[in-house]
């Protein structure tokens, strides 16, 4: 017996002592999410862009986790409306949603959306995002509720070798008096654009012009213009942009916006015939076929004139800060301050935000965190066709991934400092992420496309922009949106 004993003793060791009398046997959790489901929403956008890769992970996530993942890919309009009705109805509630920044404003604001776990942090590399997204875009109130899928930027993208030819510097300071640079401000960006539009500075037997910008109503140029309004608008002392935090007031119809919109009209004079009705890949398509000295665009436009079959500029392509200006007005006083302002704008993002009423949220984080990941998302920045934009310190670190695109090593690491550089600006400017953004925005691409096409001067289209902003603040409750904008700029306390 005591053989026997000392027998069962050794196998217990090595084989473990088995399951108790009336207990199933345990299984090792290989497939984790096995019988769970979720829905996610993203909008079907050109070429596959931001859904592509979701739709491209979900086949190998299911296959690890054992789960269920639907996406559905609704157009622009149609996804805004199924998520106001997702929002309405517990039987149509999505688990994730990956949205452009502009429509987070009704998700955070109504309580719709789960705070990030700090496990799923930990997961994706929370450290490594880089902080004027973790603290603007991802954040409501101080609290994270979005993971980082795309971050965007917008640059100035210019012709070097045009710029650095002796004949073209020569005649430039001739004419203007300075040297021919990449413009600090955005009256250099006007003479440069004037300079170069209408003659053949490419060599290709055709008149070439000075810029390429969005200008069509019903894009996204509502983005740009903001953007490049704030170098006359948003004052570095003032965390607030397009109203005044106390009162909600537009700010729009101020005297810095009034500039800026001259501006825009203006230099659309300097574009290629058309341009008016040029949206994002109008854009890009015009500088990479060689058409333009000058871009204004998101970091895509980087990776698409060195991978489109069409780029005759590939190497050839110089990186720098969207324009500023020497003086910026200040809402506050009410005068223009005689001061270089710099600004950068992160206007665009796509975030993956969790459903409060997710009835699968450790699925639905686990697959959130794996699309928004260190690895796969610097994978996807890499790749043209994406629009996903680099949002993380490791997105920077080896310029010689980026060969993989088209980019020489010289070329990716010029490219990534300048976003860099504009993404370690203090002062930024973002969307608007309040309820009724839409709206907003509709009416501002309104009246600003009014302007654009000499139907009202740009002081009476923003005027009438404004008094449109305050009704519809009124409809939706000013006490309230005050409240949601404070928080939108993580001024709370």
């Amino acid at each position: 017996m005591k053989r026997i004993s000392i027998c069962l003793v050794v196998l217990a060791a090595l084989f473990g002592c088995g399951e108790k009398p009336g207990e199933a046997p345990t299984k090792p959790l290989a497939r984790p999410f096995e019988g769970q489901s979720i829905s996610l929403i993203v909008p079907k956008l050109d070429a596959r862009l931001i859904r592509g890769p979701i739709l491209d992970e979900v086949e190998n996530f299911q296959e690890k986790t054992g789960a269920k993942v639907r996406v559905l890919t609704p157009g622009w309009n149609e996804t805004i409306e199924k998520i106001d009705e997702s929002l309405k109805s517990a039987d149509a509630n999505f688990d994730i949603y990956v949205v452009i920044s502009m429509w987070s404003g009704t998700l955070l604001s109504g309580g719709y959306v789960e705070p990030v776990p700090e496990a799923i942090k930990r997961k994706i590399d929370w450290d490594d995002v880089l902080p004027i997204y973790r603290n603007t875009v991802l954040s409501w109130n101080n609290v994270a509720y979005g993971l980082p899928y795309d971050g965007d930027c917008i640059n100035l993208y210019y012709r070097k070798d045009v710029f650095a030819n002796p004949e073209f510097q020569a005649r430039f300071k001739k004419k203007y008096k300075y040297d021919l640079a990449p413009p600090a401000t955005w009256k250099a960006y006007r003479d440069i654009a004037e300079f170069f539009t209408g003659w053949d500075w490419n060599g290709n037997g055709k008149p070439g012009y000075g810029v390429a910008g969005n200008r069509v109503k019903g894009d996204i140029s509502m983005l740009q213009f903001f953007a490049q309004a704030a170098a006359f608008a948003k004052h570095p002392d003032d965390p607030a942009y397009y109203f005044d935090p106390d009162t909600l007031k537009p700010r729009i119809n101020n005297p810095g916006f009034v500039r800026a919109l001259q501006v825009w009209v203006d230099t659309l004079k300097y574009g290629p015939p058309g341009m008016v009705n040029f949206a994002g890949h109008d854009v890009r398509n015009s500088f990479v076929s060689g058409q333009t000295v000058m871009a204004i665009d998101w970091a895509d436009m980087g990776v698409h004139a060195v991978n489109s079959p069409a780029s005759v500029v590939k190497d050839k392509i110089g990186y720098s800060q969207i324009p500023g200006s020497s003086e910026v007005f200040n809402a506050i006083s009410g005068h223009w301050d005689e001061r270089p302002n710099q600004v950068s704008s992160i206007s665009g993002n796509w975030t993956f935000f969790v459903s409060k009423a997710s009835k699968n949220k450790a699925l639905a984080f686990e697959f959130a965190a794996h699309m928004t990941s260190k690895a796969l998302t610097k994978k996807l920045t890499a790749i043209s066709g994406t629009a996903v934009n680099p949002s993380r310190r490791s997105h920077f670190e080896d310029p010689a991934s980026w060969n993989q695109s088209g980019f020489s090593t010289e070329s990716a690491k010029a490219y990534l400092e300048e976003i860099t550089q504009s993404l370690s600006n203090a002062n930024v400017v973002y969307d608007i992420t309040i309820p009724g953004a839409g709206e907003y925005y509709r009416v501002a691409d309104e009246f600003v496309a009014k302007a654009v096409n000499h139907e009202m001067k740009p002081k009476e289209a923003l005027d009438r922009a404004a008094e449109e902003w305050e009704k519809i603040t009124e409809r939706l409750g000013r006490d309230k949106q005050i409240a949601y904008y404070k928080a939108s700029l993580n001024v709370n306390r």
